[in-house]
């Protein structure tokens, strides 16, 4: 069947899965371009010079179907039927799938009419409709922008809930609460008091550079051992922050409360001297 220019919207039997493959190209009088069902040429005289624009004749979408493969050079395009209403065939109240010529932007773009566009056009486009293989409503459907998004979305989260369960599972582990311990130590041990971090620190790199090298099993008893001494160097920093704290602040008080003594000590002064105190 050759594309008729006359009809902005034609009808195709095409069922769902089944593919159309339209050959062929016209070459507009007007400005020179080449155009086939998906894609125009410029000429070399052309304003940006020799150009191929990645729009044709045809909107596919509109039409109920999905692009699969073009070819400048040869003007064969390739499209399969999707199975679902085309909104240029439910507009022009024909059946689905149907090809949507593109006469109104294409015009539009060079300022003139539809039917001086159609008239300027020379050449020829053959389809061919081929039917559709086993399964064919399924062709197509993971080439859709939207599916690949949702797909996409679905499969990191998959990953990153594998990621989280992985993580969780390790750190129940007798390792992994062996590694956590010794991660909360080393954190508050960079807080806590100068002197007590000083004589630690070396310990804590100590038992850090065996675990790393995995010489002690955390299962066994004295991997058991070095958590529980983990456990208790964690409560007496903890303890010893809190005393640190404590202190800064009664000192930070008793300076306060000097200061406010003094300054109403010497308001009562002041107002002894001027006769206002009773």
């Amino acid at each position: 069947m050759k594309l008729a220019l006359d009809r902005i919207v034609q009808p195709v039997n095409v069922e769902p899965g089944g593919e159309i493959i339209l050959r062929g190209s016209f070459t507009s009088a007007h400005d020179g371009t080449t155009i086939d069902a998906a894609t125009t040429q410029w000429p070399a005289g052309a304003p940006g010079g020799a150009s191929v624009d990645a729009g044709g004749l045809i909107d596919f979408e509109a039409g109920g179907f999905h692009m699969t493969s073009r070819d400048p050079k040869t003007h064969v395009v390739h499209a399969i039927a999707t199975g679902e209403p085309g909104a240029g065939c439910s507009v022009a109240q024909v059946a689905s799938p149907c090809l949507v010529l593109r006469h109104a932007p294409l015009a539009r773009s060079r300022l003139i009419t539809i039917d001086d566009w159609a008239a300027s056009l020379k050449g020829g486009v053959e389809t061919e409709i081929v039917g559709a293989p086993a399964y064919a409503p399924a062709v197509g459907l993971l080439d859709k922008p939207a599916v690949q998004g949702v797909l996409g979305v679905a499969v990191l989260a998959a990953i990153v809930a594998v990621v989280f369960t992985l993580r969780r599972r390790a750190k129940l582990t007798p390792e992994g609460k062996l590694k956590e311990t010794l991660g909360r130590v080393k954190l508050k041990l960079k807080g806590a008091d100068a002197a007590l971090a000083a004589s630690l620190a070396p310990a804590i790199a100590r038992v850090a550079e065996v675990l790393a090298q995995r010489r002690v099993d955390p299962m066994s008893k004295e991997g058991v051992r070095i958590a529980e001494v983990l456990r208790r160097v964690e409560t007496r920093i903890e303890e010893t922050t809190v005393r640190g704290k404590e202190a800064a602040e009664q000192e930070a008080a008793d300076e306060l409360v000097a200061e406010l003594e003094g300054a109403m000590e010497a308001a009562d002064e002041a107002m002894s001297a001027t006769g206002l105190r009773r």
